[in-house]
């Protein structure tokens, strides 16, 4: 029989309890303060982006490296949220991502949305705490430091620095109510968000054998974590929103901090294995339409998939050598041969141009599948 973890338990009740409460109190006596509100918002991405960029994909996945400066600022402010120690927290995830959707995920889909979204917290597991898994974290004084304070360290800056700031603009209540008690809500089911509504509602573009999805309506409720389906197919690349447009402010976030220095060796999964997996998981759901056709419409239909798809995979390929041939020569900060970047550039424009053709091809001919009816490939 599970025990029940009475201290977590009752902190996940009791804030948002509290926060309704004396938010429509303080709403109805004093209004809404556009400070207190912008207070709010600003410790509301900093806690939450230090668990995004921080917890995630620092630490947990190592996506890339930073100053120290910015890794305290992450382990300060990512306790902030009450989510435990970073050991904690991805040693957890850790697990997560080697025994997804199967025993031994702590955070399970399989058991249900609110099993993964927040009741996986509320038992103990009666097993003791073990970082066998995180060699690299435990051996970090920086990580260990915070772990050993935890507590202290999550209560000076989750609720002490939103008094004290409230203090010094003379709104100590709205501050404290607003960016203290509020934010950790709102922060908490952010975060839960990405462990039961990003298994829950998207799509599968890159991989159809775990429950992970891509939606952008997650994306947008958790600081861009709702490319999920592309972080479980490629969780070591610091992008989880892997195309330009994509909604992921932690993604921007690390490439502004590589702009000015303060980040580095930003890990990317190459273009041709992004393409690769796109590919496979599009064959396997048109494949999967035809069950039942003969085998001559099967064959025919999986020669010219193949064809296309290599035609797709070579200009894939091409493409993204040349894309880390132009970035290895612009960080040379100039000293790259003129005429070379010039030659790149122009290749560069071909290659997209042939990669864009391949993609459309391939585009058409899953559309023509999609719209045949099954009896006529029989």
């Amino acid at each position: 029989m599970r025990r029940i973890n009475w201290v977590t338990a009752v902190f996940l009740i009791v804030t948002p309890v509290l926060a309704l409460s004396w938010g429509s109190l303080h709403v109805a006596l004093a209004g809404v303060s556009a400070l207190d509100v912008s207070i709010f918002l600003l410790y509301l991405a900093a806690t939450n982006m230090s668990i995004t960029a921080g917890y995630h994909r620092l630490f947990a996945h190592r996506a890339y490296e930073c100053r120290r400066v910015v890794k305290v600022f992450y382990l300060l402010f990512g306790a902030a949220t009450f989510q435990h120690s970073v050991l904690t927290w991805a040693s957890d995830h850790r697990r997560h991502h080697q025994h997804i959707d199967r025993e031994g995920d702590p955070y399970n889909i399989g058991r249900g949305f609110l099993w993964a979204h927040m009741g996986w917290l509320l038992f103990n597991d009666h097993k003791p705490e073990r970082f066998s898994n995180i060699p690299d974290l435990t051996a970090d004084p920086w990580v260990r430091l915070q772990h050993r304070f935890y507590l202290p360290i999550a209560v000076m800056m989750g609720f002490g620095l939103p008094l004290a700031v409230g203090v010094a603009i003379g709104h100590p209540w709205g501050c404290l109510l607003w960016a203290g008690v509020i934010r950790t809500v709102v922060g908490h089911h952010s975060t839960f968000l990405v462990n039961s509504l990003a298994h829950t509602l998207g799509k599968r573009p890159y991989t159809l054998t775990v429950s992970a999805r891509d939606s952008v309506v997650t994306a947008l409720l958790t600081f861009g974590e709702g490319y999920h389906n592309f972080h479980h197919r490629f969780a070591a690349d610091y992008r989880n929103g892997v195309r330009r447009y994509h909604w992921d402010p932690t993604k921007w976030l690390i490439r502004g901090m590589a702009a000015m220095g303060w980040a580095w060796n930003l890990r990317r999964a190459p273009r041709e294995r992004i393409v690769a997996a796109q590919i496979q998981c599009d064959t396997q759901r048109s494949l999967e339409k035809m069950k039942g056709a003969s085998e001559q419409a099967f064959a025919h239909v999986r020669e010219r998939m193949n064809e296309i798809a290599a035609a797709v995979q070579r200009s894939a390929t091409r493409l993204g050598g040349l894309e880390r041939e132009f970035a290895d020569l612009r960080s040379t900060l100039g000293s790259a041969p003129r005429h070379r970047m010039s030659c790149l550039r122009a290749e560069l424009r071909a290659a997209r141009r042939e990669f864009r053709e391949a993609r459309r091809r391939w585009c058409v001919v899953l559309a023509e599948l999609q719209a045949q009816p099954l009896p006529q490939l029989a």
